[in-house]
């Protein structure tokens, strides 16, 4: 029987309305939370373009002796650009502990590689280390090179990239850190601060078969005027004799972030080092000197805005 009282009609109209309404507006709140739960559980897509500008680079590695059953260690820190399509190149310093594929301590060597980034953001790599010009040390059937093949992971948002070779010969552990320059470039100055550091490796004092190699661990903290000069402090254990130490020494900082340093005391635990700065807060560096085969990362423990270009 049709309605007589007056209105009726909008009535059910609006109440219509309202009902579309809320049946709109909680299937927005279920798609928002399916979008939060995909978020949460990881599920964003990545691809060859998340790897993309410029990386400082510090490769730790155990290699073997080709035709023998002697390993050494080797240390590799360098700068590395990716055009985001799956290429990489670079420059960078190796130290290896013995005689691996005719390199030699605190020799440059030119990197390439490729990489190919699936949609969970891991991945595979290729790539060689070798000198930039050939080495009269190496052989043609052998050639020099640190670096192979194996797999990534992209770590964190701001582009960390962990790699590790999975040849047979050698145990290979990379870190890529994308590089965060101050606006001017990197500089002596951005060195400038007290920095907190640690350090490990292996000393080879021997190459014979077997070699005579020995474990070494430092922390300490490291002081910079922001004009090639530093101080450090120093505590050592090198297989379990706990040694204090401390030094001065020089360093250069390039525009693109590359660190060398010498200590100028007599006799210091490390001589010679070569580094990559990451940002105004984070640098690392590798020693140059034969036999002393370590790596350090150095933190920042304040940095004053007077301090930083």
């Amino acid at each position: 029987m049709p309605s007589s009282i007056p209105g009726a009609k909008i009535v059910n109209h609006a109440v219509g309305e309202d009902a579309l309404i809320r049946i709109t507006f909680s299937l927005v709140i279920v798609l928002v939370a399916i979008s939060n739960a995909f978020a949460g559980d990881g599920s964003r897509r990545f691809g060859n373009s998340d790897i993309k500008g410029d990386y400082g680079l510090l490769a730790q590695a155990t290699s073997v002796v080709s035709g023998t059953q002697i390993a050494f260690p080797a240390v590799f820190v360098g700068r590395v650009s990716s055009d985001g399509k799956g290429n990489l190149r670079g420059m960078g310093t190796i130290n290896p502990g013995g005689p691996i594929s005719g390199l030699t301590a605190g020799q440059l060597v030119a990197l390439n590689g490729t990489y190919e980034v699936d949609d969970d953001g891991t991945g595979e790599y290729t790539g060689s280390a070798t000198p930039p010009s050939p080495s009269t040390a190496s052989n043609s059937s052998d050639p020099p090179s640190v670096l192979g093949s194996g797999a990534l992971v992209i770590a964190s948002s701001n582009n960390e990239i962990q790699l590790v070779s999975t040849q047979t010969n050698r145990v290979l552990y990379i870190t890529l850190k994308k590089q965060q320059p101050p606006s001017g470039g990197f500089s002596n100055r951005t060195l400038r601060g007290t920095w907190g550091f640690v350090c490990h490796g292996t000393l080879v004092a021997s190459t014979g078969n077997p070699p005579v190699e020995s474990a070494v661990a430092v922390i300490g903290l490291m002081t910079n005027d922001g004009k090639r000069n530093f101080s450090a402090e120093v505590t050592a254990n090198t297989n379990g004799v706990v040694t204090q130490e401390n030094f001065t020494g020089t360093n250069s900082v390039s525009s693109d972030g590359i660190i060398s340093a010498t200590a100028t005391s007599a006799h210091p635990l490390f001589a010679n080092m070569r580094g990559i700065i990451d940002n105004d807060h984070e640098f690392r560096v590798i020693t140059t000197d034969p036999g002393t085969v370590v790596s350090c990362a150095f933190t920042a423990q304040g940095r004053s805005d007077d301090s930083q270009d």
